[in-house]
């Protein structure tokens, strides 16, 4: 089975779901299609209020329950960030070009997320992201430099549309065999699913 992993690299549901939803994949032999979106465009085309431009009521709730979910996951994570919200493209376009270049995106992915949430960085910033890809010893100008290409900027934008294709409103949103799973609390739904379907 494939899951279609749809996120913005810049979400902090996203990061506190990633390394879940790798066990999970790990556990069910699942693979994993790691979708990066540029989540303005998508809130824009689903009509979704983005969570910075939200009532004071609901981002003081979020930062709770970030919080809540960070200690279970046993996960650093500043309750505001210094570089939140930032624009994701760039990192977008580093974690197609890992696929691309036979990397481990997994990896990479997580670099950007733990940037942002745990080590504040601004991963728009080419010099910030490239130290982050530097720290877990991946080739920072490579895939900086494939991720400028116009082909790849092309593929970052089919992607973002292909999420907004698929109806995906929200950061993270997975995809198994056309079902939708919106939030790193339905990794358990997940799991299901994919249990079933191996039965």
């Amino acid at each position: 089975m494939v899951i279609d992993y749809y996120f913005a690299p810049i979400s902090g549901y996203a990061y506190l779901g990633h390394q879940a939803l790798m066990a999970l994949a790990r556990e069910t032999g699942a693979r994993v299609r790691f979708l990066p979106v540029e989540i303005g465009r998508v809130f824009e085309a689903s009509d979704t209020t983005p969570p910075f431009a939200q009532s004071e009521a609901r981002r003081s709730y979020r930062i709770e329950d970030q919080a809540r979910w960070a200690r279970l996951r046993g996960l650093r994570m500043a309750a505001v960030p210094a570089h939140h919200p930032t624009c994701p493209r760039l990192a977008c376009r580093v974690i197609l070009a890992a696929g691309r270049l036979g990397l481990d995106q997994d990896a990479i992915s997580l670099a950007c997320l733990r940037g942002v949430w745990a080590e504040g960085r601004n991963i728009a910033d080419p010099g910030d992201l490239g130290e982050a890809l530097r720290q877990i010893d991946m080739p920072a100008f490579e895939l900086l430099h494939v991720a400028e290409s116009e082909d790849l900027r092309d593929e970052a934008d089919a992607v973002t549309q292909a999420a907004i294709d698929a109806q995906v409103f929200g950061s993270p949103t997975y995809v198994v065999d056309g079902e939708r799973f919106w939030g790193q609390d339905r990794i358990e739904f997940i799991r299901d699913k994919l249990m079933k379907a191996a039965a």
